[in-house]
């Protein structure tokens, strides 16, 4: 069970990085203006950032509860589900109202760049710290 576990989490985060990045490319390209490519980056985003995000974090807490190697007081696992609560903040705030925005025919703004980016770096570290572990 804890090798099926270590899988899904890890497979998971390979996952959350890649469509982070395709959803920084598509808000990067003709996706910030076009209704068509904005249907496209609310599933991206929707499904495959957030809730893909929401559900690693959980194997994760499950992982670390079953596994019980480290103890609960390790701030590298306490900094990644920290650093959880920005990428939920620019979602909200940035990147679903311009998606939602473009997809009702409005024209986007750079906060869907801006917020794309800053949760691909968010990313970025938290999976930094998960394969480091540095404290």
């Amino acid at each position: 069970m804890e090798i099926g576990l270590l899988h899904l989490h890890r497979t998971l985060a390979y996952a959350i990085f890649l469509i982070a990045l395709v959803n920084l490319v598509i808000a990067l390209s003709k996706g910030r203006t076009d209704a068509g490519m904005a249907g496209v980056l609310h599933w991206t985003h929707k499904g495959g950032v957030m809730m893909a995000g929401r559900l690693t974090l959980v194997v994760g807490i499950v992982l670390f509860a079953v596994l019980g190697t480290y103890p609960l007081t390790s701030l590298w696992m306490w900094s990644g589900i920290l650093l959880w609560a920005p990428i939920e903040i620019v979602s909200k705030r940035f990147v679903q109202p311009e998606i939602d925005l473009v997809k009702d025919g409005g024209s986007g703004s750079s906060r869907l760049v801006i917020g794309t980016a800053i949760e691909l770096v968010c990313i970025v570290l938290i999976f930094g710290l998960m394969t480091a572990r540095p404290f």
